[in-house]
């Protein structure tokens, strides 16, 4: 499939609209992105940003919930929308001779929602079910703990996105308005279109729709950064009918826009990919976890560097304790230079991969413009790999790796 070259727009309302036409691709794609999303729930209120996008497609001034499946089902469009604790994002996909409709149908979701009160209340109930639901999951809850440890009460990410049962439960119809208010910015909003249309079509088409969406509020979003733990420290929580156990152990990461993202993103694929050193060594040498990866989550904000594992309760202690001697060792010599280079190949392997749907290249664009990499990014990302050595590995390892001030969640028996 043959791609032109993306264009940007900039609408007068601030948002920023990328187009790209791909020759013979089956569908389109839309990735939308705006600023914000549970960062600005209170802690009292945390789940407000979530179940609104829940809401927010439930029921519109011309349209209700059913008209608006109906009218997605009989083209076979998917929309959905979600909240992290960076954003709202919203999505859609659909045949090229349906975009147009399918895209007037999105910006009236996002322009004129009317969040009923029938609809709010049941999918608030919806919502709960699902809390309570992850609540009785290892995996679930050692996550949840694991971001209360890792974060201060007073940063966004020590609340989970969607909410807790208790907060969620007093959430109404007056809280999602005020959210979506809130969440809502035409001025921090990106959206990326890609699919076999001409560009100027696709833009004209989002333009023409979107160019009527303003906001009250002129709030600045910037997540604030995030302290370390003056030491490890470890919680358990337990849940007694569950046969295995989940760890999730790690601290606060970088930011995107890190200068050291690339050797740290290296650094982490040696310890935490299916081949890494954690999986070999923990999984496959010891016999300690049945799972364990590591992860970093770098976005707008410090997210976590992270491990997790599921384990059996009886042999916890001892599968902690071969992770943080994994991790010393990084911190005590560089990696081999074949660890670096299978890291660095499968980073680049896997941004290919990502391209070879519309809506995977809808996505990385959404990226490169929402952390200013330049939407000729793809082709210049393995220029930002080759410098990676074993000793800049090692360098990054020494001001970002901390195995002696790292939070320790576990839930299971």
């Amino acid at each position: 499939m043959a791609a032109s070259e993306p264009v940007r727009t900039v609408l007068p309302n601030g948002c920023v609209v990328i187009t790209q036409q791909l020759s013979g691709a089956p569908l389109v794609s839309l990735h939308g992105f705006v600023k914000g999303g549970s960062a600005w729930d209170e802690p009292e209120k945390t789940g407000r940003m979530a179940l609104m996008a829940q809401v927010l497609r439930r029921g519109t001034e011309t349209k209700t919930a059913q008209q608006i499946d109906d009218a997605l089902e009989r083209r076979g469009a998917e929309l959905n929308l979600s909240v992290s604790g960076e954003g709202v994002s919203f999505g859609l996909s659909c045949l090229p001779q349906d975009f147009s409709d399918c895209a007037a149908l999105l910006a009236e979701i996002l322009l004129r929602p009317t969040f009923p009160e029938e609809e709010t209340e049941k999918q608030r109930v919806r919502h709960l079910n699902s809390l309570r639901d992850a609540m009785t999951r290892p995996e679930e809850v050692s996550r949840h703990r694991f971001f209360q440890m890792a974060y201060p009460p007073e940063h966004p990410f020590h609340h989970p996105p969607e909410g807790a049962p208790q907060t969620v439960e007093t959430l109404t119809r007056s809280d999602l308005v005020s959210a979506y208010r809130q969440a809502l910015r035409p001025s921090d909003a990106i959206v990326c279109i890609v699919g076999d249309l001409p560009v100027q079509k696709m833009t004209e088409t989002v333009t023409q729709m979107l160019s009527q969406w303003q906001s009250d509020d002129a709030l600045t979003f910037e997540l604030p950064p995030a302290p370390l733990p003056e030491r490890t420290f470890q919680d358990r929580v337990f849940l007694p009918d569950k046969t295995q156990c989940w760890v999730m152990m790690g601290h606060k990461g970088l930011r995107r826009t890190d200068e050291r993202f690339y050797a740290a993103s290296v650094l982490a694929t040696i310890l935490g990919a299916g081949w890494g050193r954690l999986f070999t060594e923990i999984r496959d040498n010891q016999g300690l976890a049945y799972a364990v990866g590591a992860s970093l989550q770098a976005g707008l904000g410090e997210g976590p560097f992270f491990v997790r594992m599921g384990v059996k309760p009886e042999q916890i202690e001892k599968a902690i304790e071969s992770v943080l001697a994994e991790l010393n060792k990084m911190l005590q010599e560089p990696p081999a230079e074949e660890e670096v280079a299978d890291a660095k190949s499968y980073l680049l392997g896997r941004l290919v991969l990502s391209m070879e749907t519309t809506g995977g290249i809808a996505a990385l664009l959404l990226s490169c413009e929402l952390f200013g990499l330049g939407l000729d990014y793809p082709k210049r990302a393995k220029g930002f790999y080759d410098p990676i050595t074993p000793e800049k590995v090692h360098e990054v390892a020494q001001s970002f790796l901390h195995p002696d001030r790292m939070a320790v969640a576990i839930a299971g028996p």
